[in-house]
């Protein structure tokens, strides 16, 4: 008898669709955003990356409530899927809500909307993605069938960032940049939300979760008491800091390009349409390394890479070099960026660890801090954005800024990326919960269910 059956690829493919969705709505809000509204709102961008960042803030504080909401669930329509069609929902209308905002006149009028879409769009996100995340943990026990599991996840949020990045361009009529795309953007997006969110939900009706235990009802399961678990923390330090850097890329991405770079709208959405691509299928490889030589220390060469890469390529090259930018950032790069796949499939083996420890499973509640840490950095990284470019001098609606401007976004979007990105890679070579403690955790773990078994059987 299996102890571990293989999940079939038509569940894996199903439940992982709704990351299309997920994906496509954060990296509307991670790339689009801020640009939108200083460029097409004429909102200061100090302020619109205040309410941006606080908006990121309310959704890491939601996460972990969420989290611990989940483990407790039980109910006729799946437990944590039943989420799933009421989050997806609830962040489509999020998506409309921010790209398309009232006639506003005042600049506080203006940073009034943008918090509170931002904030009751970060609601659904923690509604439907929470959840969903802490699922995958339960969908299967065996480390390798949880890493190609999460390569299906990470391939489908690509193919969301993707869209992102595609449907702008199809709309760009030519003046205004990527961000006047952006509230027809917004329709579409909102379908692709709700539509995969129900298919992942339908995908997963005949799956056997993992039986493990419930989550206690008191309140001792704090963000201390996960800080407690010596696996988890430096792999939380790590997430955080690589996550701030992809914060700070994503922020400045338009403004680099189109300021700095000078490059047209469309050229700058086909570079980010070529790097998603790469990027996408680059995963299969960092997914079959890990299987080879684990998971650790592939990403610590891809992080190192990325950090040294990035910071080179973007200091130095000057304005208008096209194929510079798409062939060595683009392509170059782009093929690194998929060993970030690795760092998540991580957390599940730390939460195996978790239940020999504590006998209780925390899925949820680990899932829920694992994105409040990611998004408090992430509010930082936007934040510290709109505060650079506001003290350099960035004129909100103006296509000309000033030099300082541009010395900023160089220094923000190259060194300011890649120190992070290197000192993510430091924390990791430090990492010591290897494949074979992972493997001893797994044993140990299966003992105990033959056991359990064995108990009932008797009965």
């Amino acid at each position: 008898m299996n102890a571990h059956p293989k999940l079939p690829v038509s569940v894996q493919v199903g439940y992982s669709i709704a990351d299309v969705g997920i994906n496509l709505a954060e990296t509307v809000m991670r790339i689009y955003a801020l640009v939108f509204y200083t460029d097409r709102v004429a909102l200061d961008p100090s302020l619109a990356a205040l309410a941006i960042g606080i908006a990121i803030v309310w959704d890491a504080i939601t996460d972990p409530i969420m989290g611990a909401i989940s483990d407790r669930t039980r109910h006729r329509f799946g437990g944590r899927r039943g989420y799933l069609p009421a989050g997806g929902l609830w962040l489509a209308a999020g998506v409309l809500l921010v790209f398309w905002p009232p006639e506003l006149t005042s600049q506080a009028a203006k940073f009034g909307w943008l918090l509170g879409a931002g904030c009751f769009l970060n609601t659904g996100m923690t509604v439907l993605s929470v959840p969903y995340m802490a699922m995958a943990g339960e969908m299967t026990e065996e480390p390798h069938q949880r890493a190609v599991l999460f390569g299906w996840r990470f391939g489908f949020a690509n193919v969301g960032a993707l869209t992102a990045a595609v449907v702008p361009a199809l709309l760009l009529t030519g003046a205004g940049g990527s961000a006047a795309a952006m509230p027809a953007t917004s329709l579409a997006a909102a379908a692709i939300v709700v539509a995969t969110a129900m298919v992942s939900w339908r995908a997963t009706r005949d799956v056997r979760f993992v039986p493990v235990p419930p989550a206690p009802a008191g309140g001792r399961d704090t963000l201390a008491a996960m800080l407690r678990n010596a696996t988890f923390r430096p792999l939380l330090l790590a997430y955080v800091v690589a996550t701030a850097g992809i914060g700070v890329n994503a922020a400045t991405f338009l403004y680099y390009y189109e300021h700095h770079l000078q490059l047209s709208g469309e050229r700058t959405q086909l570079v980010l349409v070529v790097f998603l691509l790469v990027f996408t299928a680059s995963i299969v490889g960092w997914v079959r390394l890990a299987r080879h030589h684990g998971k650790r220390r592939p990403l610590v060469v891809g992080a190192t890479v990325l950090g040294i890469g990035t910071t080179l390529l973007y200091l130095l090259v000057p304005p208008g070099a096209f194929a510079v930018v798409l062939g060595l950032g683009a392509i170059g790069l782009g093929s690194f960026v998929g060993c970030i796949v690795l760092i998540d499939a991580m957390l599940t083996d730390v939460l195996d660890h978790d239940l020999v420890r504590t006998g209780r499973s925390r899925a949820g509640l680990f899932f829920g801090v694992w994105r409040f840490a990611s998004k408090v950095a992430r509010a930082v990284a936007v934040a510290s954005t709109g505060f650079v470019l506001g003290l350099a001098g960035y004129r909100e609606g103006q296509a000309t800024q000033p030099e300082s401007v541009d010395t900023a976004l160089v220094l923000l979007f190259g060194p300011g990326v890649g120190v992070l990105f290197l000192l993510a890679a430091a924390v990791l070579l430090r990492y010591r919960f290897d494949e074979r403690k992972q493997a001893q955790v797994r044993r140990i773990l299966d003992r105990r269910r033959a056991r359990a078994a064995a108990s009932g059987g008797r009965a």
